[in-house]
């Protein structure tokens, strides 16, 4: 079993505090499709062994640009090269903007049965102050249009440790999205990342990040009111009811590989880590001349791939199975470094619980999330640390394709 997951790098603007890989010049996202979909028949001979995915993910990036017919072509590309399977789940990320009836209709013909629809707020002051395009009032209007074009599974994203913001904010922002018809939500504290807008600000002085304090208080609101609602808090950023977890996100905890796509995308082959240099111009150049696309690969030892499992597994509320690490890993936290963990176990930070089998199974889970929510959630790795240089070099070559300059940092407020 393995995941199909599509980087799509446009968006129509820049996000005051997005550091994904994504350019804004959509003139050539004809060229990428084609050559995306160049790409997986170039990388499918190294995965058919693997079987049919379980699951495909369009992400980004805004992959709600893209016309459906588009959407269309790259899952006909999927079950092209890997015929025969049945797919759980098929994701779209999707700004509030682009969910016209013609869209909506047009992804879920080519096969989109759940849309990612990125809100952030409903507070119109915070969404400009954010770069976001679309208001609160229409936002709503989107998911309940979603709702009715019959997309039964939708994720709602949301973002708390705004900046100013108090948590009658926040409550509000909950109320109503627990109102819409969505059964599942995605919740993540504000990160400051450096090579933003946002970052360029705070580094200045101009903008202050929110105070711990006020941040614990939005989660922990979070979390008593979904739970309040039934909804199980299955991942430290990610709550749904039964029946609506995510599946795609899910394979990710559990390790399973992954087939990435595109500029910017990384996949996973199960050793081998890989990560495409996040670069427009110098992919397509690369699929157009037939060269070795340009990516950096890091061969997991077998620590890595454990500490990978046991990272992961945390974040869940399901947990870590010792026996199952021990199994695949010759490894167990519990004896590995047995002093930290009996810390642990003693200041209540992780609780082991015994399942009723003849073997003592245990499985460890969370007592406390916040913990590692606050932590940045989308840790940079080494190989996007040295996609840096590249991803400037890109913003140079369009900034100067376009305005004949060669300033990077062009935000407008």
């Amino acid at each position: 079993m393995f995941s199909v997951y599509f980087h799509i790098p446009f968006c129509r603007k820049a996000c005051h505090y997005c550091d994904f890989h994504f350019s804004t010049q959509l003139g050539s996202v004809e060229a990428m499709v084609e050559a995306m979909e160049r790409e997986l028949a170039v990388r499918a001979a190294g995965w058919q062994a693997m079987g049919s995915p379980g699951t495909v993910y369009f992400g980004g990036g805004t992959p709600s640009v893209l016309h459906p017919d588009h959407i269309a072509r790259l899952l006909g590309a999927v079950r092209h090269h890997f015929p025969g399977g049945v797919w759980e789940e098929v994701t779209l990320e999707a700004n509030p903007d682009d969910l016209t009836p013609e869209r909506l209709a047009g992804w879920r013909a080519a096969g989109v049965d759940r849309l990612s629809v990125g809100v952030q707020t409903f507070d119109d002051a915070l969404l400009g102050w954010m770069g976001r395009t679309h208001t609160g009032d229409a936002a709503a209007e989107a998911v309940r249009r979603a709702g009715e074009a019959g997309f039964k599974r939708m994720t709602l994203d949301l973002m708390y440790g705004l900046p100013g913001r108090d948590l009658a904010g926040w409550e509000r922002d909950l109320e109503r999205a627990l109102a819409l018809p969505v059964n599942h939500l995605s919740a993540y504290v504000l990160t400051v990342e450096p090579r933003t807008a946002l970052g360029v600000r705070v580094a200045r002085g101009l903008e202050r990040e929110a105070p711990e304090a006020a941040v614990e208080a939005a989660y922990r609101h979070l979390c008593a009111e979904t739970a309040a609602r039934g909804w199980a808090h299955y991942e430290v950023s990610n709550f749904a009811p039964a029946g609506g977890e995510a599946v795609h996100n899910a394979r990710y905890w559990e390790g399973v590989p992954y087939l990435g796509i595109g500029p910017g995308a990384h996949g996973f082959t199960g050793q081998i880590r890989y990560a495409n240099r996040p670069n427009n111009p110098l992919y397509l150049k690369a699929i157009r001349s037939g060269d070795a696309l340009p990516e950096d690969r890091e061969t997991l030892t077998r620590t890595d791939r454990y500490n990978e499992q046991l990272m992961t597994g945390l974040r869940t509320a399901r947990g870590i199975d010792l026996l199952a690490l021990e199994a695949a890993f010759g490894m167990r936290p519990d004896r590995a470094e047995a002093a930290a963990w009996e810390a642990a176990v003693d200041r209540g930070e992780v609780t082991a619980g015994a399942k009723a089998t003849p073997i003592c199974e245990l499985e460890l889970e969370l007592k406390e999330m916040f913990l590692q929510n606050t932590r940045q959630e989308l840790s940079h790795t080494k190989q996007e640390l040295k996609n840096v240089a590249s991803t400037l070099m890109q913003a140079q070559d369009e900034l100067y394709e376009t305005k004949g300059s060669w300033s990077i940092f062009d935000f407008s407020w």
